[in-house]
């Protein structure tokens, strides 16, 4: 591929991604696409936004595309909390640069649509991401737009009062400030601009909607100088300024403000300019690139807008630069661009030349820089990185590349450590990083649209239950493009990329290749480095021999109880018990995710029916009691806040409330109410989840309580909220469904005599028998078995030609789930049937079922496909 080539398929994957909640919409970074649905860009972007991904848009310049967000998931390192404090603590002075955390990363599931958006919660949002102002030596606040400003400085003016007069945008966030006393305006910054062009521009933009007066309060002005031009003088230059920049800009385009000048000769002279703009036209002659628009020269230069128009009508008339009389300078061809492809196999070392790409934050133009890689930030946090590159400020999400291969993300700017204060650096996270997030499904409330997951949910799941020896293997077969887990080598089911299979282990049998060898695993297990395992063996090793040196000969071994040594990872089966009360009263799905099995907790409960959800990584025992009444619906979940069942919580403790919510889920009216709620007092203290889910049945009701699965751990509600929100996501998308039709039909199924039909007619037996033969014809017509079929299809019966798949099907077809519940002794057969099953999607004339679940069993028996209703 060529230069040219690269620089475009880069330029077109990579986007700016916007706030829309407010106007103008507020650019928070760059973001670049690794699968057809998904992008990567750093958490440090969007952690404000991991709730409300609706209130976001990516923007693609290059091929002039806008697309909505699904869900955003951000890496479960990374400190919310400092990122926040920082937020709510932010000054807006130019020396506030906000910190750079570790792991840094975020995954973004894009959306071809976006969002309607909903004057509620845009209310609602721009309240969360509001500074709380504070009224501290405040002497006077309000509001404040367009000429307002005069009004506001006059007074203060005419009080003679000294102070600072600061400036705020729509959420409380300062973004000028001047600094008054005596009757004058002694200094004032707005933007990159500080004195009189600050001022004008401020005159010009009218940006402020609110203000704040601090009697006698000051700010860390630096080497900012005074303003040296009488106050009055100052406001009638800046008053006159602004009158005359729709003037010039007229002059200049017929477009306005949006307008973009190139230079059109290959050198200009200084000399030959008015002494006026001398002092900075030839930063505006570099800046001129046919990319910026006028609108965006005063962010790049730090001077103000008027200035800026009077050099540029002398430059275009001294024929040094021209207007761009194209409506872009992009493609604009409304194509994205091909996946980037994550590379992860080869090492990076201290030293190597590595490659930045981003689109200028101002422009979109596609920018290249060069630098070297610095090493590892933190010995605790490898996958957190350096280097030297200096990426514009508002690029964090850029590719930081090595032989023009992606291998990781640029975060920012990081403040320089003893010793490296002449060094600036920067941090990256390794892209190997998404690794450690791929196993988190994304938080969505269309589960069941999304391609990713809905076409290996199942099979993801299927995976992680099995035992940890195939660990390592299940890890070497996930996508390095898309990282979504795949059951064999070959192509990713879910992008196509080829996926080599993992290279055999050869165990030695020498003793000392053996050592070798296990203080290699022991390397990759803990990732330290050979200094660090040569310290860990001497300080193991040194003692030990002198224990042996001192130490009595051993006595004989014991006899060894074989019927006591058992294996010491559990794996854990989910119980088909479980399932079918979960599938049946609850509505939930059959498969958990990753990590969570299904338990059956009837030996806890006796005759009260009930399942459980487990997890040892996410510490989840969830029990959920099935009642044939309603004594476990919302309005009773008092009942049990002093002691829920199965629960032991301290004694003599009274149950504190942490957080209640109602949360959407199933039928439309239907909601999952919870209350988080605290017992017990310091070493004591404990915390657990009562709360309730509609059952199916609307005469039944399901009590769901959670605790801590390990003893003495501390415990997350809100992962087990996710859980019961994931579980019922294909139900509350039935009723989503359900009821967006009702609103758009009106009355459903009525004739033109006024009578009505039934819309959800039941499929008969031989409609559902003419679908199942048809489906495995079209399965049937997709199959190509391998080269290595052909020797068993001569026998009889063949083991290695027998697979057996469970898929569940939507109402629009697609799969949701797939399971390979018997695969075959050949590899290639499995893949070989999982291949034509996906590209038999989607499935055409789905059948209603009474509950309106459909699951199907296909099955490979030699060379035929049959498929049955399960």
């Amino acid at each position: 591929m060529s230069f040219d080539s690269l620089q475009q398929n880069f330029a077109h994957a990579t986007g700016f991604i916007y706030d829309r909640t407010i106007s103008p919409r507020k650019m928070l970074g760059q973001c670049f696409i690794v699968s057809k649905s998904r992008a990567v860009t750093t958490a440090n972007n969007l952690y404000n936004y991991s709730e409300a991904p609706w209130a976001l848009e990516i923007y693609f310049p290059h091929p002039d595309v806008t697309i909505g967000i699904k869900s955003i998931a951000i890496h479960n390192d990374f400190d919310r909390r400092e990122a926040r404090n920082y937020y709510l603590q932010q000054t807006g002075s130019p020396l506030d640069v906000p910190p750079v955390l570790l792991n840094d990363l975020a995954t973004i599931v894009m959306d071809s649509q976006l969002a309607e958006l909903q004057a509620d919660k845009v209310a609602e949002i721009n309240r969360a991401l509001s500074i709380p102002f504070s009224s501290q030596g405040v002497e006077a606040s309000g509001n404040v737009r367009g000429t307002e400003l005069f009004s506001v400085i006059n007074s203060v003016l005419e009080s003679r009062r000294e102070g600072l007069l600061t400036l705020y945008d729509k959420r409380n966030i300062p973004m000028a400030r001047l600094q008054l006393g005596q009757g004058t305006i002694l200094k004032c910054h707005y933007r990159a601009m500080i004195g009189e062009m600050a001022f004008a521009e401020l005159v010009y933009r009218k940006p402020a909607e609110g203000y704040s007066f601090q009697p006698m309060a000051t700010f860390n002005w630096g080497g900012v100088r005074d303003i040296t031009v009488p106050t009055d003088q100052l406001i009638q230059e800046a008053v006159r300024r602004a009158n005359e920049v729709p003037q010039i800009v007229n002059y200049l385009s017929s477009t306005g403000m949006e307008a973009r000048f190139q230079r059109s000769v290959g050198e200009m002279s200084v000399e030959n300019c008015s002494e006026n703009i001398r002092w900075f036209v030839e930063i505006l002659w570099q800046a001129l690139d046919g990319y910026i628009t006028v609108d965006r020269l005063p962010e790049r230069l730090g001077v103000d807008t008027y200035t800026i128009l009077q050099a540029l009508r002398e430059l275009v008339n001294k024929g040094y630069v021209s207007l761009l009389n194209r409506a872009s300078p992009f493609p604009c061809n409304g194509q994205l661009g091909t996946p980037l492809v994550s590379h992860t196999d080869f090492d990076i070392n201290p030293g190597d030349s590595v490659t930045a790409f981003y689109l200028d934050p101002l422009s979109g133009a596609a920018t290249w820089q060069q630098g070297t890689f610095f090493g590892v930030s933190s010995v605790l946090q490898p996958k957190n990185l350096l280097h030297t590159i200096p990426i514009l400020p508002g690029a964090a999400g850029a590719l930081i590349l090595k032989n023009y291969k992606l291998v990781g993300v640029h975060g920012g700017a990081i403040a320089p450590k003893a010793g490296q204060e002449n060094q600036r650096l920067f941090q990256m996270m390794w892209i190997g990083a998404l690794l450690d997030m791929s196993a988190r499904k994304l938080r969505t409330a269309q589960e069941g649209a999304e391609e990713e997951t809905d076409g290996i949910a199942g099979l993801r799941s299927k995976l992680e239950s099995d035992s940890t020896a195939a660990a390592a293997e299940k890890a070497a077969l996930q996508c390095p493009n898309c990282m979504s887990f795949n059951a064999k080598p070959g192509p990713c089911i879910t992008c196509g990329t080829e996926i080599e299979a993992p290279p055999e282990e050869v165990v030695p049998e020498n003793k000392v290749e053996m050592v070798v060898y296990q203080a290699k695993k022991l390397k990759e297990k803990y990732n330290i480095t050979n200094k660090q395992l040569a310290i860990a063996g001497a300080v193991v090793a040194l003692p030990l021999v002198m224990m042996m040196m001192c130490s009595s000969p051993a006595p004989p071994p014991a006899v060894k109880d074989a019927t006591t040594d058992t294996a010491t990872n559990t794996v854990h089966q989910n119980s088909d018990k479980a399932m079918q009360n979960a599938v049946d009263f609850a509505g939930f799905k059959a498969t958990p995710p990753p990590g969570y099995w299904f338990e059956d907790t009837s030996s806890l409960t006796g005759e009260q029916k009930s399942f459980g959800l487990y997890s040892e990584r996410a510490n989840q025992k969830i029990i959920f009691l099935i009642y044939d009444d309603l004594s476990g619906g919302e309005n009773n979940l008092k009942n049990f806040f002093q002691k829920p069942p199965f629960v032991t919580v301290p004694g003599g403790s009274e149950a504190k409330e942490i957080e209640s919510q109602r949360v959407p889920f199933g039928e439309e009216g239907q909601f999952f109410t919870y209350h988080a709620l605290k017992y017990g007092f310091l070493e004591n203290a404990m915390s657990a989840l009562v709360g309730s889910i509609p059952a199916l049945d609307a005469k039944k009701s399901i009590l769901v309580v959670g605790q801590s699965l390990k003893e003495k751990e501390a415990y997350n509600y809100k992962a087990a909220v996710w859980l019961v929100d994931q579980m019922g996501s294909d139900r509350t998308k039935r009723g989503n469904q359900a009821m967006m039709a009702k609103n758009e039909d009106g009355k459903d199924g009525a004739t033109t005599d006024g009578t009505t039909t039934d819309a959800a007619e039941v499929a008969t037996p031989e409609q559902m028998t003419e679908f199942l033969g048809k489906t495995g014809e079209k399965i049937q017509g997709n199959l190509t078995l391998p080269n290595e079929a052909a020797d068993e299809l001569k026998k009889k019966k063949s083991k290695k030609l027998k697979v057996r798949v469970i898929v569940a099907v939507d109402s629009e077809g697609k799969l949701t789930k797939i399971e390979i519940s018997e695969p075959s002794e050949l590899e290639s057969i499995t893949n070989a049937v999982v291949k034509a099953i996906n590209n038999s999607t989607p499935i055409e004339n789905i059948p209603k079922t009474k509950d309106g679940k459909l699951s199907l069993k296909i099955s490979l028996d030699m060379d035929k496909i049959t498929v049955e209703q399960i």
